[in-house]
């Protein structure tokens, strides 16, 4: 009966909790809404940017060979398309070829040759009946050369004044000669005649009349034309009859002006070379669709490079529209996933991210930056493909880490390892080699305090890449005994890459701490050290403020490592959050040395006195440039708590004077705490304070002060601008308990050293008291 009982307790339970559960009105989150949120517009807008500048960058590189000639190649490449191409060189070779095989065309010097005819054929009249040289005319004698005996024989050449048949039939046989059959030419002209074939000789000779081919054996033309006809001149005279003591005369006269019998025709000449030429018809060079252009384990030539370069060429010229796009969308599409993936995982995840646009706005740009010089050195220089992809991953990672942590550092590793991947057109095999190393740089920067730290991360990281090269290059090449030179080189070139990235972290941290508004932990590491001037100041001005502000740091040191949070920052919070008290350290309990200025003050005055060394302390933390989060904890530490020694001591005199008050001007102006590090320095600079005014500060007073103080602070909502949860509370309190626990360590006491046992009372009595610590 009680089992049935209990069983119908449990249902009409579950049956209220469903009605509890309708009721309870279910938050949605609707299109409109978003579209009226301008971070989700700002944000839509850097994604939509990120995207355009990524899928340009990643498509153009896609599409361009990112090979040399001699590199060994990693998979067979064919022709996609039927296409040809004319073969300049080959056409070239053509032309030129009938260019030599136009004829050439010669034509007779006829002004050459009629001044001839008519001085040969005048020349036995023109001596006829002259008995001496003297008689003759000078010209004449200097044209023909002539000597006593000479005239004498020409005197025989004439008849009655008029030149003999035998003569007249000489000198016309002569000329036919040297305009046809045995042409007169200067050396350089003899040169070209013999060297070109007969049939590439044409003669015209007049009235539309051509000789073709024109085949005919030149003679020379002596150099030196004072001299005697030499022998093939003397010959060529000699063949058309005249007398053997008549050649001489006759020699020099040919020789005489010096000029060949034909001449080139060079304008025509050149101007059949050039018809012929442009008659060649182009070489065409076939290639067929599917033809191999290389293999796998090839290594490239520069032919083969070319070829590849004509293929590309040709297909985007002559591809339809739909080939070339469809591979562009498919791959845009990809993006457009990664960039979407991207806004909303570091929108979700980081808040910094999400509630400032500029943020991600820098963090886009810096990829889409890294991304293009990764594709820009790869296309001009495609031997350092992998200082090309790792470097710039590796700073946008490395950086990313410090900025935002390894968690975030991972997952843009992820991102940008497959932007590389794809932009490089590279195997799954490159992103594992990318992922792998930025896995370990990510791993070994989780808390940058010391140089050495980066140095060593680049140098494992270095080893990692150039390991990964080595097992990448083993993997892509068929035959290692020709191609080993090149993976080893690859090889040293990943390492050395790595090692860069480490070396040139190290030289731009401060910049990238001031562009991204960061503090790493080589800077709180510096920030720590006592002798810092702000520090050393404290303990100069306030002696006692300098010891509270060690123990605060210490206790927060300790509850920060509880919860996993930054225990480096939250230290280093605690040296400066109370930097504001040496413009008046005297009004603060722990510089006082039994006089307390208070007394003397109203209420009012003195909580602008406590209040104020909130602000005087942002002033100086900017003076002496202190990291904004450094400042943060300074502004912070109080919160907007109530000051309740000096509100109770005003609502009491406002009791007797029945004048109201108003709670919210003894309050500390703000802000809440935004981090876990600046709330767990809230907590530990109120416990501080007050333990020290316990009367008897064992583990069970402790304890209460400790949990009533966070209680206090939690019900007042000074952590609702944290991230800050229950568990995360329990943990600080007990790390807190623990810490001051050891301060205040049990002591064996003595019958003389008995004193009473605080009250509860006194620990409330402890925590007014501890306001006026600040």
């Amino acid at each position: 009966m009680a089992k049935a009982s209990g069983q119908k307790n449990k249902a009409s339970s579950k049956s209220r909790r469903k009605t509890v559960l309708k009721n309870v009105p279910k938050p949605s989150v609707s299109i409109i809404y978003l579209l009226r949120r301008p971070e989700f517009l700002r944000t839509c807008l850097i994604i939509f940017l990120f995207l355009v500048v990524v899928s340009i960058l990643a498509t153009w590189s896609g599409e361009q060979i990112k090979v040399h000639d001699g590199q060994i190649a990693t998979e067979t490449r064919i022709k996609r398309i039927n296409f040809q191409f004319d073969n300049a060189a080959a056409t070239e070779a053509k032309r030129a070829e009938a260019r030599n095989s136009s004829p050439k065309i010669y034509i007779v010097n006829s002004t050459f040759i009629e001044r001839l005819k008519a001085s040969l054929n005048g020349l036995p009249t023109a001596v006829s009946g002259k008995v001496t040289v003297e008689d003759v005319s000078p010209e004449l004698v200097t044209q023909f050369n002539l000597t006593p005996e000479s005239l004498l024989a020409l005197q025989s050449m004439s008849k009655d004044g008029e030149p003999t048949y035998s003569w007249t039939r000489s000198v016309t046989k002569l000329i036919q000669n040297i305009q046809q059959n045995k042409p007169l030419l200067t050396s350089e002209e003899f040169q070209v005649f013999t060297t070109t074939p007969s049939s590439n000789r044409e003669l015209f000779i007049g009235a539309g009349r051509i000789i073709r081919p024109y085949q005919a054996d030149a003679v020379p033309l002596p150099v030196n034309a004072q001299g005697e006809p030499d022998l093939k001149i003397a010959e060529l005279i000699s063949s058309v009859d005249f007398p053997e003591s008549l050649v001489p005369i006759i020699g020099a006269r040919l020789l005489y002006n010096h000029q060949p019998s034909i001449l080139l025709d060079v304008e025509d000449t050149q101007a059949r070379a050039e018809a012929a030429a442009v008659a060649v018809v182009p070489v065409f060079v076939k290639h067929i669709q599917g033809e191999i252009i290389w293999r796998k384990g090839d290594s490239i030539s520069a032919t083969q490079y070319e070829n590849a370069i004509l293929e590309q060429k040709h297909f985007f010229a002559n591809s339809t529209l739909l080939d070339r796009w469809l591979p562009r969308i498919g791959s845009i599409g990809l993006l457009a996933m990664l960039a979407v993936f991207i806004g909303a995982y570091t929108t979700s995840a980081n808040p910094r991210v999400a509630k400032n646009p500029l943020r991600l706005f820098a963090l886009c740009a810096l990829m889409a930056l890294m991304l293009g010089l990764s594709v820009i050195v790869t296309l001009q220089s495609p031997a350092f493909i992998f200082a090309a992809a790792i470097v710039p991953t590796l700073l946008v990672v490395t950086i990313i880490s410090l900025a935002y942590g390894q968690r975030m550092g991972m997952f843009i590793a992820f991102m940008q390892c497959a932007l590389v991947t794809m932009a490089l057109s590279q195997s799954i095999a490159w992103f594992i080699l990318l992922i792998a190393g930025c896995g370990m740089m990510i791993s070994q920067i989780s808390e940058v305090r010391q140089r050495q730290t980066l140095i060593h991360a680049s140098g494992k990281t270095a080893i990692t890449f150039a390991i990964g090269a080595l097992f990448l290059g083993l993997a892509k090449v068929s035959d290692i005994s020709i191609a080993w030179q090149l993976v080893a080189t690859d090889s040293l070139f990943a390492g050395a890459s790595a090692l860069v990235v480490g070396f040139f972290v190290l030289g731009i941290l401060p910049s990238i701490e001031s562009v991204f508004d960061i503090t790493t932990g080589m800077t709180l590491a510096d920030l720590r050290d006592p002798r810092k001037p702000l520090l050393k100041q404290l303990q100069q001005l306030a002696p006692g403020t300098f010891n509270h502000s060690r123990q605060v740091a210490d206790i927060a040191e300790t509850a920060t490592e509880a919860i996993g949070g930054d225990s480096l920052l939250a230290y280093v919070g605690g040296l400066y959050h109370d930097i504001g008290k040496m413009n008046k350290p005297e009004y603060f309990v722990e510089n006082q040395t039994g006089y307390n200025r208070h007394k003397d003050l109203k209420p009012s005055m003195s909580l602008l006195v406590i209040i104020g060394h909130v602000k005087d302390g942002i002033e100086l933390g900017k003076e002496y440039d202190l990291p904004r989060e450094i400042i943060h904890f300074i502004e912070a530490h109080h919160g907007t708590t109530l000051v309740e020694y000096f509100y109770h001591a005003a609502q009491k005199t406002a009791d007797e004077t029945g004048e109201p008050i108003n709670e919210s001007q003894f309050r500390y102006p703000g802000p809440k705490p935004k981090t876990k590090e600046a709330a767990v320095l809230m907590i530990a600079d109120a416990v501080e304070s007050a333990s020290r005014a316990l009367p008897d500060p064992n583990p069970a007073r402790i304890e209460a002060l400790v949990r009533d103080l966070s209680r206090k602070r939690l019900l007042d909502h000074q952590f609702d601008e944290c991230d800050l949860t229950f568990t995360d509370l329990a943990k600080v309190e007990d790390a807190i308990i623990a810490r001051l626990n050891s301060i205040y360590h049990t002591r064996i006491k003595y019958p003389e050293e008995y004193k009473p046992v605080a009250t509860d009372s006194e620990v409330i009595e402890a925590e007014e008291v501890g306001d006026i610590a600040g």
